[in-house]
């Protein structure tokens, strides 16, 4: 348990009052009110000749970071620093404005230990950290990387950084120690167990723990972390902010968002709910609007010509104000925040999609509609999107508007991180179950375990099912290495044993939901080989629909539900009935449904990955391209000399590199630029 800190006169609410003193000029606070709330970065502002400020200065100087000699840890960054060295395992607590990463950075930096996995909750952020760690790192000798062409065993002085399936996809390559294993965002350790993105965070969490020697999660500021007792971490906890906020209710929300967006003078991030509410509202308050902009033209043509010129975020960065959502390719999300970032475009509407993407600091955040950001369940993301506004060396305090309407709300999601608790997944022994780590499976299934009742136990439950000759160890392989929950399989077997006349689409209903089959026919028909060309395909058939909403309906089903939910959902249940088939001789599954899944699987990857059976090299090269969004028929020209120049361990940096080195590749340059 993560005991309070006593209250004291140099708390966080007080350094925030001399932050905003200094914000509104530099004559509002003295150099010893820098120094005493420890405010070192500030301390140039106030530089004069005198003694104290000879001191100040020299304490800058002997805290300067070895990685980066620019910047100076403060006396709060040294002590979470030293608990870090110190202790095996350790959770960093503390505001999103703290330098967690940069805590890393020097770690590593100082004490080089040979293999480090840094596990990221989303590729867009990692692709930011690899881009940084390979310009400090590669000189020391690492290999940054987030890929692998081939199953050669890691043993080299190598830095992973990747979400949590791409290291799942590896991890059987770390055949000796981890020496750092970092996890960052760490508190989605605590979501509940609702999928595979949750059920392999937790497992290369639990699976890691006595494989690494030395673990360090990094998490947001909270009070209290239950559930990690028995595994000896030191929790190290600051509360310390370099910047302040202010949170401002307004009547007219709308009238002060267009005047800001129009006046185009300062930096704003608007946040919605969902990508629906997002495109509605920009149609309905800002469509009008025209700030300028430079993008290259080609880029633009390009985008246009790979999905739709009628695509709603492509219209909106013609006009200088940047869209970023989940359903969107990356490197068109990257471009969006490298100019919001580099100050060329000052205003981007956002979804939760900007809260754990990449590092977005803005000086004011407007949150346009609250219901998904607020409540008990969401305070840490709440935390973590107003951590956005504000940021040490460009805004000193940031603004959080609401509508006023919504004040009760925001006082409520705005308390102390005092009162913030959570909870681990792994001290949860119904939760135990459903992750079904498989060293510890046997014996957990016998906790508490009512043995009268099949859903306490997959052995019992097997029992009763056509799984019941099938060995539990099997199964307990077939679901780790699927990511999929017992409760997703046990409903699975449950319905291929009740349900006559089964067929594919039915059971991706049952476990996935509800599937768009008039857009799923359409991306798979092998005649359409654009986007822009299956965009018109379907207006044809609903002309009430705009092409842009189709557009982001296509994008959000090739980019994401195809690869990350079907697919994984069609292997998964091909290699039920491969295991079922291997032990009873016969197919678990009617044929038919077989034969529909493995199509379905080859005109996916015949059309997006380029073959139907693609080998590990060419399927891991053409994986990344996708994911960054350059569609097949652009890479495939290319892919040979790709793969023939890359090394083992890559990422979208050194395809870039590649590409950029070589002119026949100069067509695909434009996605990088």
């Amino acid at each position: 348990m993560m005991s309070n800190s006593n209250e004291t006169l140099i708390n966080q609410d007080n350094r925030e009052v001399i932050i905003k003193k200094l914000d509104e000029s530099i004559d509002n606070v003295e150099l010893e009110d820098l120094f005493l709330f420890d405010l070192s970065p500030y301390y140039e502002e106030k530089i004069d000749d005198s003694f104290f400020s000879k001191q100040l200065e020299f304490i800058q100087e002997k805290n300067q970071l070895n990685h980066n000699s620019e910047i100076s840890f403060t006396s709060e960054q040294i002590r979470i620093y030293h608990g870090i060295s110190e202790n095996k395992r350790s959770i960093v607590s503390a505001p999103t404005s703290f330098g967690k990463t940069m805590l890393v950075k020097e770690f590593i930096y100082n004490n080089q230990p040979n293999k480090v996995v840094f596990i990221v909750p989303t590729n867009s952020l990692a692709d930011e950290l690899l881009d940084d760690f390979k310009s400090i790192f590669t000189s020391k000798g690492y290999v940054v990387f987030d890929s692998i062409k081939n199953s050669d065993l890691i043993s080299e002085k190598s830095i992973f950084i990747g979400t949590q399936e791409k290291f799942y996809n590896i991890k059987k390559l770390y055949e000796d120690e981890i020496n750092l294993f970092v996890i960052d965002e760490a508190y989605k350790l605590t979501d509940p167990i609702k999928g595979s993105r949750e059920v392999i965070l937790n497992r290369s969490f639990a699976d890691t723990l006595d494989k690494s020697d030395k673990l360090i999660l990094l998490m947001p500021l909270v009070n209290s972390i239950v559930g990690l007792e028995k595994y000896d971490f030191t929790i190290l906890q600051s509360e310390y902010a370099p910047v302040a906020k202010n949170f401002i209710g307004i009547k007219n929300l709308n009238k002060l968002i267009i005047e800001e967006i129009s006046n185009n003078l300062n930096v704003n991030l608007v946040y919605f709910n969902s990508p629906s509410e997002l495109e509605k509202n920009y149609l309905k308050l800002f469509k009008t609007l025209n700030n300028s902009v430079s993008i290259n033209d080609n880029w633009i043509q390009r985008v246009e010509e790979d999905f739709h010129p009628d695509w709603l975020p492509i219209q909106a960065l013609k006009s200088g104000i940047g869209i970023h959502y989940g359903p969107m390719p990356k490197f068109v999300q990257k471009k969006v925040i490298d100019l919001f970032k580099s100050n060329q475009i000052k205003n981007v509407l956002a979804t939760n999609s900007i809260i754990e993407g990449v590092n977005t600091p803005t000086k004011n955040i407007y949150i346009y509609s609250p219901r998904n950001i607020l409540g008990d369940k969401n305070l840490v993301k709440y935390k973590n999107l107003i951590g956005r506004a504000g940021r040490l060396g460009k805004h000193k305090v940031g603004n959080i508007y609401y509508w006023d309407k919504h004040k009760k709300q925001f006082e409520n999601a705005n308390i102390s991180y005092r009162d913030i608790n959570i909870q681990f997944v792994l001290e949860d022994k119904t939760e135990i179950k459903e992750i079904n780590r498989d060293e510890n499976f046997f014996n957990e299934i016998s906790i508490e375990g009512d043995k009268s009742s099949h859903e306490n136990t997959l052995e019992i439950h097997l029992q009763n099912s056509s799984y019941s000759d099938i060995p539990i160890k099997e199964v307990v392989l077939l679901l780790n290495e699927h990511g999929f929950t017992i409760k997703q399989f046990d409903t699975l077997l449950d319905y291929f044993s009740s349900t006559n006349n089964l067929k594919l689409l039915g059971i991706i209903g049952k476990i996935i939901g509800g599937t768009d089959l008039t857009t799923l026919k359409v991306i798979l028909d092998s005649r359409l080989t654009r986007i822009s060309e299956m965009v018109n395909e379907l207006h044809l058939k609903n002309s009430n629909k705009t092409k842009s909403k189709i557009v982001s309906v296509l994008i959000d089903m090739i980019y994401n539900f195809l690869p990350f939910k079907i697919i994984p959902l069609v292997n998964f249940i091909l290699d039920i009935d491969t295991l079922y088939s291997k032990h009873i001789k016969r197919n678990l599954l009617p044929v038919e449904v077989i034969i529909e899944a493995k199509r379905k699987k080859a005109q996916f990857y015949s059309k997006f990955i380029g073959i139907d059976n693609p080998n590990q090299e060419t399927l891991v090269i053409m994986n990344k391209l996708f994911e960054y969004g350059i569609p097949y028929q652009r890479a495939n020209p290319y892919l040979n000399q790709i793969s023939n120049n890359l090394p083992s361990k890559f990422s979208i940096h050194d395809i870039k590199k590649t590409i950029f080195e070589n002119d026949t590749m100069s067509d695909l340059r434009i996605y990088f630029e």
